[in-house]
């Protein structure tokens, strides 16, 4: 039973060293689930990873973009979940932080702001 289905409008894949540029994305079926022991999301085919693997997890948005990044240990690439809403990656990052996944500065700072 998942802890927390994150909707998501879009999923990217991301280069850790170039956090803007995506090599592919998926608006038809995107995918971030967070499971009580795993992380299961879809970029072009679905994955799982224990939580122990997340590297980072970002938050970055911009103009209509509210977006989930996570890094994984060991991995050049990342996945980027647009959520469309600022509640709803609030959300999926408390929930990442409950489960021990180190946060960027960025995100953290979203946890400790105002909602707005």
């Amino acid at each position: 039973m998942p802890i927390m289905n994150v909707k998501l409008i879009a999923a990217f894949g991301g280069i850790k060293p170039v956090p803007w540029l995506a090599w592919g994305h998926n608006n038809m079926a995107p995918r971030l689930v967070l499971h009580p022991d795993k992380i299961e999301y879809r970029l072009f085919r679905t994955r799982f990873r224990p939580y122990a693997e997340v590297a980072l997890v970002d938050y970055r948005s911009t103009w209509r973009t509210f977006n989930v990044v996570l890094s994984f240990e060991g991995a050049l690439t990342t996945f980027i979940g647009n959520t469309g809403e600022e509640r709803t990656a609030r959300e999926a990052i408390a929930c990442l932080a409950e489960r021990g996944c180190p946060l960027s500065e960025r995100a953290d700072c979203l946890l400790k702001s105002t909602p707005a």
